[in-house]
């Protein structure tokens, strides 16, 4: 195939692995070769996307970072990054889009990519990222498309960061260690994060919405959590609480959704 395949092939395989990542559907031995040659010798970056889709549905999530980066470096396609992100997200590696998304936010500077890089920097404690990529979101952003709130929702959640870190004694580094500890609980349960809010009311607390799982299965999660936390000697002198909770509308009232 040395043609390549058609740009509309590739999208529907796109949206088709998509679809099986996000109900959580493994791809047959047979399908998985199969489309493999054909996006191998295809040179596109819809194939680019596709491909990296392709090994994510079959498990072999290393070998779909490395399709997504090399893409990144050899086509200018923002589809590319998102994709990536969103393959990240839909298998459950929580612990490596923050670093993707930092990566992406600096190389396109778009508002998509800004906004995935400061709601990461919030759920994992970066201060400084948060600044810097709410920032440039903000800039570009118009007046109609809530420049003003923005701003007024940087300092919400810089302030919410702020308070964590005062009334709970965590470094940059416990509260690190704790957001990653949260996502290896959830991945091992298959459970889909909704929102995050950090120490909301002066409450000392890093609560997640989990919004496929049932109350008992949600306890669970929650002792399985305390359990890793007392397991991990780093976080000893850390009084943020981290704690999964059913839909409870989290972050209501605040002054703008990116």
């Amino acid at each position: 195939m040395a043609a390549g395949i058609p740009k509309e092939k590739s999208v529907e395989l796109i949206e088709m692995y998509g679809d099986m990542l996000k109900a959580g559907v493994s791809i047959d031995e047979m399908s998985y070769w199969r489309s493999l040659r054909e996006l191998e010798n295809d040179n596109s970056s819809a194939s680019v996307s596709a491909l990296g889709l392709l090994h994510a549905t079959a498990g072999f999530i290393d070998k779909a970072n490395q399709v997504f980066t090399d893409g990144v470096e050899k086509f200018h396609d923002a589809s590319i990054p998102a994709n990536h992100l969103f393959m990240l997200r839909a298998t459950r590696n929580e612990n490596l889009v923050k670093d993707f998304a930092y990566a992406y936010a600096d190389k396109y500077q778009s508002k998509k990519m800004t906004v995935f890089a400061y709601s990461y920097a919030y759920r994992y404690g970066d201060k400084a990222a948060l600044d810097r990529y709410m920032s440039q979101h903000i800039k570009l952003l118009s007046d109609e498309e809530g420049r003003l709130l923005a701003e007024k929702h940087k300092e919400e959640l810089l302030t919410e960061l702020d308070d964590a870190y005062v009334s709970s004694g965590c470094t940059k580094e416990q509260f690190q260690l704790l957001a990653e500890t949260i996502a290896k609980v959830a991945k091992e349960y298959e459970a889909n994060y909704g929102h995050i809010e950090v120490s909301k009311n002066h409450n000392c607390c890093y609560v997640v919405d989990i919004n496929n799982k049932d109350p008992k299965t949600i306890a669970k999660m929650n002792y399985s959590l305390a359990e890793a936390v007392c397991m991990e000697p780093l976080l000893d002198n850390c009084k943020l609480i981290g704690r999964f909770s059913p839909i409870r509308e989290l972050h209501t009232g605040v002054s703008y959704v990116g």
